[in-house]
């Protein structure tokens, strides 16, 4: 036996686990759902009474049909009918009114539901740590976000009512047709349970089809997202045909598997057509002979047959349903599973602060960390004076991107802690450790929109004048000016537009203006020509002012900027001091220094 979640499980094979995973799913699905219908609760009540209006008016007219037959046409009885005329007209005035109010009052709930459902998921999926982005493809999140959204829209907006009307509607229609005549009413009966065994095992198929569906798309979108970026690569490989071919096999996947799915979905047609059929021929057989017996009227077998119409209407539209409800319930187990995942980050129940504000003291006690089994910091042990400059340098893999990391809490270490003014960072409040701490890295992402946008995220209230301000004290307003529409130049897709330099200086500005107590520069001078770098090193002058800044170092010009110099080995701490003591006594940054820095010593300094 096992414990898990406080419910006691016998432990299970693979199969039945996944089919227990799948039904607590579609569970948290269902109840989701009806939170979100739960939020327009009045329009989808007045949505519910026109659909009862449409089913009465519809139970009604079969009715009048034979009345006007048996009671008025029979007995010549034009004034009569007439009046009944005027009547069935009416009600289909009736009826036209109320299935156009339904219809509009359905698709506002349902585009409601699905504007509330992807805000909230895009709203969810924002607050998820790192740690699920490293999991999850982007494309899959997207498929998420986009197709599986959508694909809850009929459901919640006119499937719920479809399915209410239709199932009001053939508890009526049984109910007449038991009346008028119980005999064809046991008759239309044979065919039903034809109908319960196939559209079941055809719904179970469905459900499995459109998961397929789903999965295969969420494959395409990450191949095309995939391809899109890594597009200059390929290029540059002449490897487009492999990169084709990729994509062609993940298209060709979601082709099979929306045949599989169209394939069932066009059975529930023929299904229906044939029970609809051997419906209505058993009625008009035996209703005949009945009529020719005397037993049965011709009005009440016309006003039958009506009713045998209608009876198989509704089981053919619960058909359609089902199908939108399997493809709808493949989606919603998506969103649920995603919905349910909480951030393995999470806000303080109760947040501290200093008396006094943040000034930017920094400590590592005995950190251990890993981004899998293994660790990669093992008890390490760092303190940063508030407003000193620390560089951070060491070997490939020694550990030094995982302490801006966890400084950043974009991860929490294992064992010990990482405070800020002495408050673990786990107790200070996501909102103003953001704010607090900000990271530039290499790899600087920019969104595709101007110059000026994209610095003003730093923080958005600031002005125009602020914005600028920012990128002249960055050093970036230099090439900015340049651009033909200034500031309001557009960057390109991941700021294809812009050199990685210039990428770096936009970056500087954007923290700049974000103005956080705690800096980290992730090798922010990699892969840059000297000019660039030289406006690199002023713009890191200024930005380091009045600020504790962490650098990742990867120049010996950078180093030179530094209070200290930090060793990192192993995930420890080897060494630590400035460049003269450590080039004297640690054989560690000797040795990075004669690889990477020497030839860089000599050269002069800005």
């Amino acid at each position: 036996m096992s414990i898990r979640g406080g419910f006691m499980m016998r432990l299970q094979g693979p199969e039945e686990e996944e089919r227990v995973r799948i039904s607590d799913l579609n569970r948290q699905a269902l109840r989701m759902l009806w939170q979100y219908l739960g939020r327009h609760k009045a329009r989808l009540l007045l949505a519910l009474a026109a659909t009862l209006v449409v089913t009465a008016t519809t139970l009604a007219m079969p009715y009048l049909m034979a009345v006007a037959v048996d009671t008025y046409i029979a007995e010549s009885d034009l004034q009569g009918l007439a009046l009944l005329s005027l009547l069935y007209v009416a009600l289909n005035g009736i009826y036209w009114f109320a299935i156009y109010r339904q219809g509009y009052l359905s698709a506002w709930v349902g585009q409601h539901v699905v504007y509330d459902m992807r805000r909230d998921l895009f709203d969810h999926v924002q607050r998820q740590s790192v740690s699920f982005y490293d999991r999850e493809r982007v494309g899959g999140i997207m498929s998420r976000l986009t197709h599986d959204v959508n694909a809850v829209s009929e459901i919640a907006s006119s499937g719920a009512l479809n399915l209410l009307n239709d199932v009001v509607s053939l508890v009526g229609i049984i109910t007449i047709m038991a009346l008028l005549s119980p005999r064809l009413t046991l008759v239309t009966m044979v065919a039903v349970p034809v109908v319960i065994i196939s559209i079941g095992y055809l719904g179970k198929q469905m459900r499995s089809a459109y998961r397929e569906v789903q999965q295969a798309i969420a494959d395409v979108n990450t191949g095309v997202e995939q391809g899109m970026a890594g597009m200059r690569v390929a290029q540059s490989l002449s490897q487009e045909s492999f990169t084709v071919e990729q994509f062609e096999s993940l298209s060709l996947r979601n082709m099979k598997a929306n045949l599989r799915a169209g394939l069932l979905f066009a059975a529930v047609f023929p299904t229906m057509t044939v029970t609809n059929t051997l419906g209505m021929v058993l009625v008009l057989g035996y209703g005949g002979n009945l009529v020719n017996q005397g037993v049965l009227t011709i009005g009440v077998l016309l006003g039958f047959l009506g009713y045998v119409n209608r009876f198989f209407g509704p089981l053919r539209e619960l058909g359609l349903v089902y199908n939108s409800f399997e493809a709808a319930a493949a989606s919603l187990d998506r969103i649920a599973d995603y919905m349910g995942r909480e951030p393995d980050i999470n806000d303080p129940a109760d947040p501290q602060r200093p008396e006094g504000g943040f000034s930017g003291e920094l400590a590592f006690e005995q950190v251990t960390f890993g981004y899998d089994e293994a660790p990669i910091l093992h008890d390490l042990d760092l303190h940063v004076r508030a407003g000193e400059t620390i560089a951070l340098v060491g070997t490939t893999g020694a550990g030094k991107s995982t302490i801006a990391k966890l400084l950043s809490r974009l991860y929490d270490p294992w064992e010990g802690s990482v405070k800020i003014d002495d408050v673990d960072i786990r107790r200070i409040a996501l909102s103003d450790l953001r704010g607090l701490v900000t990271l530039v890295s290499q790899d600087v992402f920019l969104f595709a929109d101007s110059i000026r946008e994209n610095i003003r995220f730093g923080d958005p209230e600031a002005t125009d004048v602020e914005v600028e301000e920012a990128a002249r004290r960055a050093q970036a307003h230099g090439f900015i000016e340049k651009l033909p529409q200034g500031y309001d130049s557009q960057v390109g897709e991941l700021g294809a537009m812009l050199s990685g330099g210039q990428r770096q200086l936009v970056a500087f500005a954007r923290a700049l203006l974000a103005d956080p107590r705690v800096l980290i520069l992730d090798e922010a001078t990699a892969n840059v020509d000297p000019y660039t770098e030289d406006l690199i090193q002023k713009a890191m002058d200024e930005i380091r002012q009045d600020r504790t800044t962490v650098i990742i170092a990867h120049r010996f010009s950078t180093l030179r900027k530094a209070d200290r110099i930090v060793v990192v080995e192993g995930g420890r701490i080897a060494a630590m001091g400035t460049h003269e003591e450590l080039i004297d006594r640690d054989p560690i940054y000797q040795r990075l220094y004669q690889r990477q820095w020497l030839a860089q010593d000599n050269e002069p300094t800005s």
